[in-house]
């Protein structure tokens, strides 16, 4: 703890970064004891897809504030686990 009191404000984000992982560990953990076979990072697609019909990745990115290449590789890794279809 002596390195967040020695850099004050600075460690902030190394703060809020720790934080994320701790959060992003626990959804996996919760959504493992709930046998959903969601991961975390596919939520915003998932939720964006689930209105119905298809979709173009370019619509999905505008809607979710991704880019289009990460879409893509969140559109690729729930259609290798069988979530979606491409």
């Amino acid at each position: 703890m002596d390195f967040f009191d020695k850099t004050g404000p600075m460690a902030v984000g190394i703060r809020l970064r720790m934080l994320s992982g701790a959060i992003s560990k626990e959804a996996v953990r919760i959504c493992a004891l709930g046998g959903v076979a969601l991961k975390p990072k596919w939520l915003p697609v998932f939720f964006a897809l689930s209105s119905g019909g298809g979709r173009t990745v370019t619509d999905i990115a505008a809607e979710i504030g991704h880019t289009h290449p990460s879409v893509c590789k969140i559109a690729r890794e729930m259609s290798a686990a069988g979530i979606v279809s491409e």
